[in-house]
């Protein structure tokens, strides 16, 4: 139930952010378009000061009654490429009457002609306000120009290029929106993904029916309680270690009395120190196993620990690889369980061979006793000791004593 409100709230989400974006890319959009405009009515107003400050005193009376030709257009040309063309943006100069005939032009081949497509343009500009208009790559701008009040009045039309002014106005603004574009792609793809995701999610009650789920939980109760039978005997084995630890030290407290009785047999007492020397260190690295295998049962422990969690992620999430995971696991576990069983029974024979040390070890003193004795001679008896009988079994070893 959680998850599936998580995974609503994170479609949520990505729809939220998509629908910012859209909203931030028409923002840039209408931003890019009011800066273009800003800056087209700047360059206007740029040509429309050259034109009335640097072309209109370089015109005379006599210019705006008829068309330029000759050395006057050559001078005109020279003094507007020095003026208004060499300082930009202004790329080119043309002159029309208010009627629309071409009064002058770097091209000698157009003055004089009429073009019929703004003729009532420059009609319009000639008895009004500046006008701008972008023509192909070009703006152009209709400035009214004239000498005196009551004059002639000419148009003089500025041309620059319109690509500079739309590139500086534009390109930050697109940049912005092609980068906010790729992020809407990125949250509407999320948001398809969490939508399709959310439909395929099963219930919790389906996935705790399904087979692999039940094959996991089967294996997982089947793992513990092996764990749970595999630390029994441990324990088991532990208590027997402690008592055959009980038994040596009972060994040695006899081997002890043994040499303060009697002289005669160093070198079978040398022999059977040995033996307990040996017996000592193999119930010392016994010991170690112990250890060793504790610890393996507690890494046992962990694994179980992990295979329930991902048996919990499992009621959460789509029953698929993670099955198959967790039968691995489980597998593992098991065969680790069957290497702690070969070690336990491997440390158990070990202890049964040194319970056949123990027995051989106290058979071999009651020869040694048994030799030493005479007929009659009961003074012997303050030397006798309690004997230690060692059984070992398939279930473990059992220790009895008695006195003589």
């Amino acid at each position: 139930m959680l998850g599936k409100l998580v995974r609503r709230e994170r479609r949520a989400l990505w729809g939220s952010l998509s629908l910012v974006v859209v909203v931030a890319i028409g923002v840039t959009v209408f931003a890019a378009s009011a800066s273009r405009e800003k800056l087209t009515l700047q360059a206007r107003n740029e040509a429309r000061l050259a034109a009335q400050t640097q072309l209109a005193p370089m015109l005379q009376t006599r210019d705006l009654q008829g068309t330029i030709t000759g050395d006057r257009a050559d001078e005109l040309a020279t003094a507007i490429e020095s003026e208004i063309l060499s300082s930009g943006p202004v790329t080119s100069v043309r002159i029309y009457s208010e009627t629309g005939r071409v009064l002058y032009d770097a091209d000698p081949g157009v003055v004089a002609v009429r073009p019929t497509y703004v003729r009532e343009l420059v009609y319009e500009v000639a008895h009004g306000d500046p006008l701008s208009q972008v023509h192909g790559d070009d703006l152009q701008t209709y400035v009214p120009v004239w000498l005196e009040p009551g004059g002639p009045v000419a148009v003089a039309e500025m041309t620059q290029p319109y690509e500079p002014i739309s590139s500086q106005a534009t390109d930050s603004w697109y940049r912005l929106a092609m980068i906010l574009g790729l992020v809407l792609l990125g949250t509407a793809t999320l948001f398809v993904f969490s939508a399709q995701a959310a439909s395929r999610v099963p219930d919790i009650a389906e996935v705790q029916m399904h087979p692999a789920f039940v094959e996991a939980q089967d294996a997982r109760v089947k793992a513990e309680k092996h764990a749970t039978a595999t630390e029994s005997a441990l324990k088991e084995l532990q208590a027997q270690f402690r008592s055959t630890l009980d038994e040596l030290k009972a060994m040695e407290a006899m081997v002890r009395l043994t040499e303060t009785a009697t002289t005669q047999s160093e070198g079978e007492m040398q022999t059977l120190r040995d033996q307990l020397r040996d017996t000592a260190e193999r119930l010392h690295k016994a010991e170690l196993d112990n250890n060793a295998l504790r610890e393996r049962l507690s890494l046992r422990q962990s694994e179980l620990d992990e295979h329930k969690s991902r048996v919990l992620e499992l009621e959460q999430r789509t029953p698929s690889a993670e099955i198959e995971e967790l039968r691995r696991r489980v597998d593992v576990a098991e065969r680790r369980a069957v290497e702690l069983e070969a070690e336990v029974e491997r440390l158990q024979s070990e202890l049964d061979h040194t319970a056949d040390r123990f027995h051989m070890s106290k058979l071999t003193e009651a020869l040694r006793e048994f030799d030493n004795d005479e007929p009659g001679g009961e003074e012997d008896d303050i030397y006798e000791h309690p004997k230690v009988i060692f059984s070992a079994r398939q279930a473990g070893s059992k220790v009895r004593g008695n006195g003589k």
